[in-house]
């Protein structure tokens, strides 16, 4: 299914299969041709089973899309790039999708990288789409209106630790963080938040910032952590900084609940085991959500991966995100009858969506999706109710799902830097 070639990586439609040369001159093609749906991803590295998650989300959306007539009449197909994680990269590769490979529609994962290929979009005349993550001020004092956001902010995220944090029965909190964007901007909202709703026995009891994926030892941090006597610690570390912090703070004996990003991880929870038990994660999507769509996205999906690598066995953390971001732009699309970058803009701002997760919202001013968001706790395989144990009994994960209404976590539009939702 997947091919690849020194410039390019495609994933196409069946009948995309059928195009010759003389199909490719006859009149009309520009109205018959595939719609291209572009993502610049992590291909080799560490990182790849995330890029591979992702293309197997946007895959999943697409074939239900070409099994039912296509888009506009039009079959669809996705066109795969590289990105190494590094922005020049990234920029490069997307430009030569837009003006090359002529793809209507781009995303791109890590925050670095989705900046520079927003703008490259921009320039195109040609929509970005996110389902991740991304730095604020995209949606904010750098918002570029062919960018949309189908996910939540990183202080959205934070906030929705610390509106959870506040009704434990824990008092004394330590911050530690990954040193780049993401984790400084997690730390701050988490802090704003927490203070402003915390009990008066509650407080904030020591905060660190360590390298980005250089260190092996995170001793000195847990150390730090038991010796100021915390009982929560709040982190956004993702990848093997959070599988060491929670391999080492177990082995050290730390007697601590931590709450972070991306405990739904079955790629860590399978290796870290008894290590991630007992602490909680938050996120827009968890497949412990009980609603009917939520129930037929995983039934659908397991239908479409019946061998899928552990990572996307089922489609939680980013691949949920993914069905949903991509599906609302077709539904977008389809409203709108053009690919036509400013019709679909007008389209989609302040549009409403049903999620798997429930109900969200495209706000108009700055491109931000409004939704709920959840905090579910890592279990032993015995204490998850047999429903939701999509992992059988192999490793921890995920229990039952709360919900973190939208309104206690989304930034108020006045707040959010963009000039747009100040006037």
């Amino acid at each position: 299914m997947y091919q690849k070639s020194s410039r390019r990586t495609f994933i196409a439609a069946a009948a995309t299969a059928l195009a010759a040369p003389a199909i490719l001159m006859r009149p009309g093609w520009a109205l018959t041709s595939p719609i291209k749906i572009g993502t610049i991803e992590p291909r080799s590295g560490p990182s790849k089973y995330v890029g591979d998650a992702n293309i197997a989300a946007i895959e999943f959306v697409v074939d239900q899309v070409n099994a039912s007539g296509g888009l506009l009449g039009r079959q669809v197909e996705i066109v795969v790039g590289e990105s190494e994680f590094k922005p020049d990269v990234g920029g490069r590769r997307a430009s030569e999708m837009l003006l090359g490979e002529k793809v209507d529609f781009l995303s791109a994962l890590g925050g670095a990288v989705a900046k520079i290929v927003a703008q490259k979009c921009f320039e195109a005349k040609k929509l970005f789409i996110s389902p991740h993550t991304v730095p604020s001020e995209m949606t904010g004092a750098e918002f570029i209106p062919t960018t949309f956001v189908c996910s939540l902010t990183t202080e959205m995220l934070a906030a929705s630790l610390a509106a959870w944090a506040v009704k434990q029965p824990q008092t004394r909190v330590f911050l530690i963080n990954q040193d780049y964007a993401n984790g400084r901007n997690a730390g701050v909202a988490f802090k704003k938040k927490f203070n402003q709703a915390k009990r008066d026995d509650q407080l904030i009891v020591g905060e660190e910032y360590h390298p980005l994926f250089k260190l092996n030892d995170f001793a000195p941090y847990v150390t730090k952590i038991m010796a100021a006597g915390a009982d929560l610690v709040m982190s956004a570390n993702w990848g093997p900084d959070l599988r060491l912090l929670l391999q080492q703070g177990a082995q050290l004996g730390w007697k601590v609940k931590l709450a972070g990003f991306f405990l739904n991880d079955p790629t860590l929870t399978q290796a870290v085991k008894d290590a991630a038990v007992g602490h909680v994660t938050t996120g827009v999507h968890m497949i412990t959500v009980d609603t009917p769509e939520n129930k037929a996205l995983i039934e659908k999906w397991r239908a479409k991966f019946p061998e899928a690598p552990i990572f996307y066995r089922v489609p939680d953390l980013i691949t949920g995100r993914g069905v949903n971001a991509w599906s609302w732009l077709f539904e977008v699309i389809r409203r709108a009858g053009s690919l036509d970058a400013e019709t679909s803009i007008k389209t989609w701002e302040g549009s409403s969506f049903r999620a798997p997760w429930g109900d969200v919202k495209m706000r108009g001013c700055d491109h931000q999706m409004l939704s709920p968001c959840f905090v579910a706790e890592v279990m032993q395989p015995a204490a998850i109710p047999e429903a939701i144990r999509y992992y059988g009994n192999d490793f921890p994960y995920i229990g039952t799902a709360t919900t973190i209404p939208a309104e206690v976590i989304v930034t108020p539009a006045v707040e959010s830097g963009n000039k747009r939702c100040s006037a």
